[in-house]
């Protein structure tokens, strides 16, 4: 026979108390002594007494749940991100709704319908498809769920956001290998339907105009697409290459493939610098040198933000702009 479910009846009948008075000390409110509090705390446990979220969640008309939507889980960085976030929301007592979008604007549809019809109580998101169409993010305001974006901004959405500072950062990788003697200076671009990837070019742009460089359109290449290797090639083959700066580390680890393959010395002829320092950063030979982002940080505080709007009922439009850290190893010279 299933074992029967201890209510807060049940604790308040054994201890002759209210109802009210157990659910108040367990949730921590009311004029309770501290003897009391333990004393309820105890025989809750002694009886495994689980909270019923269902009636919490009609009492406080709260579902405290979280949506939770990322492009992926491949990539260290957003597990880091997740990390970051469930340290909030577990000391918040609520739990976390995932879903992943891979990039789709159809799944990110999907997963935003699914945030609202589980009727949660605030949306984290990264915006990561290659539409322009919004709408599903805007529907989510429309209903009234508070709504905090991160690592990406959709300049178009009213929102709250939190991200790095992906110009100063890339700036920074860029003069880094100016200064230590590159001229020639590749860029390897992120998606143009992100903000990361123009915010990363613009770095790359605005350090070369501060040194009297050219830019140049032929030295700045599409990482995600199929001829990337062979347009990489071509450009080797025809210009004096130096330095390359990539969008990712992963972009950058591609790079190393093709210029092993060439038995191009790193960093003696071509220096190298990616970005997110993810795992893979330090397993390569030699090293990577990269931009570190504080993706934990960044979970962190899009949780603390997306509960301050929550809690206090607040309209306020929320923005944090996190600084990056450049982490040199064995792909720049001077490491």
């Amino acid at each position: 026979m299933e074992k029967k479910r201890v209510s807060i009846r049940d604790l308040a009948a054994i201890l002759g108390v209210t109802p009210s008075t157990i659910s108040r000390a367990l949730n921590g409110q009311g004029n309770i002594s501290e003897k009391r509090r333990e004393q309820i705390t105890k025989l809750a446990k002694e009886h495994g007494y689980r909270p019923n979220h269902i009636a919490k969640s009609m009492v406080a008309n709260k579902t405290f749940n979280i949506g939770l939507l990322l492009p992926e889980f491949t990539h260290n960085y957003f597990n880091k991100i997740l990390a970051g976030i469930e340290s909030v929301t577990y000391q918040k007592g609520y739990q976390l709704l995932i879903c992943t979008s891979d990039e789709l604007q159809e799944k990110e549809e999907k997963s935003c319908l699914t945030f609202l019809d589980a009727r949660v109580d605030g949306i984290l998101a990264t915006a990561g498809n290659s539409s322009d169409d919004l709408r599903h993010f805007e529907n989510v305001l429309k209903d009234g769920t508070p709504l905090v974006l991160l690592d990406r901004i959709c300049e178009d959405l009213n929102t709250s956001y939190v991200v790095t500072d992906d110009f100063e950062g890339s700036f920074e990788a860029v003069q880094y290998l100016i200064d230590s003697g590159c001229s020639n200076i590749l860029h390897i671009k992120g998606p143009d339907y992100i903000s990361t990837s123009f915010n990363r070019k613009l770095g790359y742009t605005e350090a070369l105009k501060k040194n009297g460089m050219e830019y140049r359109e032929e030295f700045v290449l599409k990482g995600d697409q199929k001829a990337f290797e062979k347009d990489l090639n071509a450009v080797l083959d025809k210009h004096p290459i130096d330095g390359v700066f990539a969008f990712s580390d992963y972009y950058a680890y591609d790079v190393i493939q093709i210029l092993n393959h060439r038995a191009v010395k790193i960093p003696d002829e071509i220096s190298i610098i990616g970005y997110a320092d993810e795992p893979l950063a330090q397993y390569i030979s030699p090293q990577l040198s990269t931009v570190k982002q504080p993706a934990y940080e960044i979970g962190k505080h899009a949780a603390e933000i997306l509960f301050k709007i929550i809690e206090e009922k607040t309209d306020e439009i929320i923005t944090k702009q996190l600084k990056t850290t450049l982490v040199l190893r064995g792909t720049t010279k001077g490491t």
